[in-house]
């Protein structure tokens, strides 16, 4: 080697070793030197800053697809999805964090109270703002206030104070938003406050407006925001929340003009449509010309890009006849809107809801009834009045089912009183036109089928995979990858089983009719889900043969015995349906109606006197005196040593019943106390006070039966069978019955009917759930637990499917999991921990809904909850997962 080819050589590696040296003092961070600085302004902007910028662009990108538009609704101002949809990007968001954090810990440059590496206070912006957009507000929250402090002389400070002001109006703490947002108006100096706060602050405050329903204060922000925005697709949104309030405001005409600049816009095919909606309802019938809109919409109906929106287009029209004063073509539109409703529940539950309301108005209890059922089954729980619409669902439904206890009687009775060839004539009607019924159901679904079919050849060809064995449609691999896959299920479900909510029980159409009761068979629970769907002419499982005469003849009253129990049946009907009428719907003609036809069909049945006593109440009144008059002498006649007619012959009688009522009610609750603590001997004590001073209908046999039961504690179990069988005897009414006859071995408890109110007062056996030793403590540091059959449940398995789970929603958090040996079948796992109450809940919502984690697990074989640190030794020295679910629903879930 000759001495110059050895000089280059050396200086190369001699140049190369310099410029490591130069690149290792470079980056450390212990000295501030301009090399130094620039080198770590540099890879932390352009390495891990970039990547977890590029990460929560990503997050919101997704976010922005998947969060569904309630435009029923005023629109926010921003759309953060549902906690489902934060959930789904977590791992973008968990990235932006880690990237965010990795730039705080390798590149900080902080002296002399100066950061001198700029991306550092971008970064803890960037694990502010990840954190906001995973919902987790308090954590953002916490971010955003230490660069307000940390950087209080840069413009970043004000950024950051309109974050903490959004922060605190997702958490509705809207007093401390206001603050935070004033804060930056105070402050003059625009100069330094950067453009995208100028232009976001207006849009800050009109969306904490709109979220307190303040529409007149939102509607000026939107106005100020207009010309200092210039995204088409924000100033669009703008324009359509302005058209929104200015309908709700009555200003049609103005609603119309921004609905218009929305269409002209950069709008959306959702947004658009909506807006030509609501540019019809907006019509105004003295000045607007409806043919052109109805035609309009006639129009929008046959389009088949608007099939999934028919159900809007229809209560649109139902809008314009209601204002045309055309109720009958109004509700025949609102009719065809909840027909025709595909995949908007929403849309669904307000077009059923406001037919509801109408029918009720008429009234026509009914109609209501099937409405109000059906708006429930969709109505979010957050809906304005949702508490007082459940209710009247709960009345009308009761109603309902007592007036078609009735009608199916006299339907029955009358049939049976019919000639056998005249009464034959008849099934075989019905049995024609339920076979008509059913031959069109099938033709309809075959068409359907054919349909799907069809649309799925549209979209792909079958191919067989010559490697896996099977086939697969459009290209598509796994099924779940598959959107035509995909969509041919859906529609075979929702032609099997109609749209359903998705929640537990989903198979049941009518929930209010399960009987909750804890002897029940779980088999027949299921035989009865199974038969709600229909099979056929046989009606499921088990099920009436719907075309066989002997099913219709069955059932008929035909002898003096059946005909009896048809007759009570409809008696108690019309009792039960008159009492609804009078105190809850307070329909005091649809009341006296009834009571009368009671009283005119069945004189002697046992509720005569309470009928009687309703009917002179309610004509009381109403002010009729001559009816009234009529009903108290009826009373004091046929009842003269009843409560009743010693209240009407003097007043004072009512003071005194009702304080021995309340007497005795105090006596029972001690009494049935006494009994749930093992104080036998007392609870025998008081109840034979009772029994001897006192005659309450209702009370007097749970006396007895609570005497009987305690007896059996402290003297034998035939003294117990004696009492019970003398209470049987007695009271065979009454609703304890079925509870001594269970003790006697006689049968077990029948399930309670549809729309009984389980009684605070009814005497069991059967211990109560304590949850007295779980305390609520918000504070306290948190788990997620799940409680498994380990004879069914591979527990392994499960705790690996968990923590996937974990390690793609939230790798950042540091979460453990562990499971722990309840008993000889069960296993506990859990996931720790959480220092926040809010994350724990979150946490929950989304495992919960997660089906690969709980995709090596049958219902009923595992229960999941959280649960605090100072609850849960206790709960693994109780080990009643029951009591504690309890306490968890009424403390954890009770929003």
């Amino acid at each position: 080697m000759s001495l110059t080819t050895k000089f280059i050589k050396n200086r190369s590696i001699l140049l190369w070793g310099l410029t490591a040296l130069l690149i290792t003092a470079a980056c450390s961070t212990k000295k501030n030197t301009f090399t130094r600085r620039a080198y770590h302004n540099v890879t932390a902007h352009y390495n891990a800053y970039w990547n977890g910028n590029e990460s929560l662009k990503e997050g919101i990108a997704e976010l922005r697809k998947s969060a569904r538009e309630n435009y029923t609704s005023v629109l926010p101002v921003y759309n953060y999805g549902t906690p489902s949809n934060a959930q789904a990007i977590n791992p973008n968001m968990d990235r932006a964090i880690e990237k965010a954090s990795k730039v705080i810990q390798k590149h900080s440059m902080y002296f002399d109270k100066k950061e001198y590496v700029r991306w550092v206070m971008h970064s803890y912006m960037l694990i502010g703002k990840a954190n906001f957009y995973k919902q987790d507000y308090n954590s953002a929250k916490r971010a955003f206030e230490y660069v307000s402090k940390q950087y209080s002389e840069s413009p970043v400070r004000y950024e950051a104070l309109l974050w903490m002001g959004r922060c605190y109006k997702q958490l509705k703490q809207y007093d401390k938003a206001i603050s935070m947002y004033e804060l930056i108006h105070s402050e003059k100096a625009e100069l330094q406050q950067p453009w995208i706060v100028r232009k976001d602050l207006p849009l800050a405050w009109a969306d904490m407006y709109i979220a307190q329903a303040k529409y007149k204060e939102a509607k000026e922000s939107l106005v100020k925001a207009i010309p200092l925005n210039s995204n088409g697709k924000l100033r669009t949104r703008i324009y359509f929340i302005l058209g929104q309030i200015n309908q709700l405001e009555k200003r049609d005409v103005q609603a119309g003009e921004y609905y218009t600049k929305v269409i002209k816009g950069s709008a959306s095919f959702e947004m658009a449509f909506n807006a030509r909606i609501n540019l019809a309802r907006v019509y105004n019938a003295n000045s607007s010309d409806k043919r052109l809109i109805v035609k309009e919409l006639e129009k929008m109906l046959k389009d088949a890009k608007n099939k999934d929106f028919q159900d809007q287009i229809y209560y649109a029209l139902a809008d314009i006849a209601f204002k045309d004063k055309n109720d009958t073509l109004g509700v025949k539109y609102l009719r065809k809107s909840v027909a025709s409703s595909v995949s908007n529940d929403y849309q669904k539950s307000i077009s059923a809801l406001r037919l509801a309301d109408i029918y009720f108005k008429r009234p026509d209890y009914g109609q209501a009834q099937a409405y109000y059922d059906s708006t429930i089954m969709f109505l979010p729980k957050d809906f304005p009045d949702y508490e007082k619409i459940s209710t009247t669902t709960d009345i009308l439904t009761r109603l309902v089912g007592f007036l078609q206890t009735v009608h199916v009687q006299d339907s029955l009775q009358n049939l049976a009183s019919m000639p056998e060839s005249e009464r034959n004539k008849v099934i075989d009607k019905a049995i024609a036109e339920f076979i008509r019924k059913e031959e069109e159901a099938k033709k309809r679904e075959e068409e359907q089928r054919l349909a799907d079919m069809a649309g799925i050849g549209l979209a792909g060809r079958q191919i067989v995979d010559q490697d896996k064995g099977m086939s697969t449609i459009g290209g598509g691999g796994w099924y779940f990858y598959n959107p035509s896959a995909i969509s041919m299920g859906f529609s075979e479900f929702i032609r099997k089983w109609g749209r359903r909510r998705l929640e537990d029980n989903w198979r049941l159409s009518n929930k209010r009719e399960v009987a909750m009761d804890p002897t029940s068979d779980p088999a027949a629970e299921g035989n009865a889900a199974d038969t709600t769907a229909g099979a056929g002419g046989k009606g499921g499982k088990g099920g009436p043969d719907m075309k066989s005469r002997d099913t219709y003849l069955k059932d008929l009253p035909s002898t003096p015995e059946k005909l009896e129990a048809s007759n009570l049946l409809i008696a108690d009907g019309l009792f039960n349906a008159g009492m609804i009428f009078l105190e809850e719907l307070f329909d005091k003609p649809k009341a006296i109606e009834t009571f009368e036809t009671l009283l005119t069909r069945f004189p002697q049945d046992t509720n005569v006197l309470q009928s009687s006593y309703h009917l002179y109440r309610a004509f009381r009144d109403q002010g009729d005196s001559l009816k009234m008059e009529f009903y108290k002498n009826k009373i004091i006649a046929e009842f003269p040593e009843s409560d009743y007619a010693k209240i009407l012959k003097d007043p004072n009688y009512k003071l005194e019943l009702e304080a021995t009522m309340n007497r005795v009610k105090t006596l029972y609750e001690e009494t049935y106390l006494a009994f749930e603590r093992g104080q036998y001997r007392t609870a025998i004590i008081y109840s034979n006070d009772a029994l001897t001073n006192y005659k309450d209908p209702v009370l007097t046999p749970k006396f007895a039966y609570l005497r009987a039961v305690s007896r059996g504690k402290t003297e034998s179990a035939d003294t117990m069978k004696v009492e019970l069988t003398r209470l049987i005897a007695h009271y065979p009414t009454s609703e304890v019955v079925p509870f001594a006859r269970k003790l006697l071995g006689q049968e077990a408890p029948k399930p309670a009917a549809p729309g009984d109110a389980v009684k605070d007062t009814l005497p069991a056996t059967a211990k109560p759930l304590d949850i007295t030793m779980y305390k609520f403590n918000p504070a306290a540091t948190h788990f997620y637990a799940i409680v498994v059959d380990g004879t069914a449940v591979n527990v392994y398995g499960a705790k690996v499917r968990i923590t996937d789970f974990n390690t793609k929603n939230y790798s950042v958090e540091n979460l453990q999991v562990n499971s722990v040996l309840l008993d000889n079948n069960r296993q506990m796992i859990t996931v720790s921990s959480f220092t926040e109450l809010e994350k724990a809940k979150r946490y929950f919502a989304g495992i919960r809904q997660d089906t690969y984690v709980f995709s090596g697990m049958r219902e009923g074989t595992f229960d999941q909850f959280i649960i605090s640190s100072e609850n849960y030794p206790v709960f693994f020295k109780e080990k009643n997962t029951q009591a504690y679910l309890k306490f968890f629903m009424e403390n954890y879930q009770k929003e």
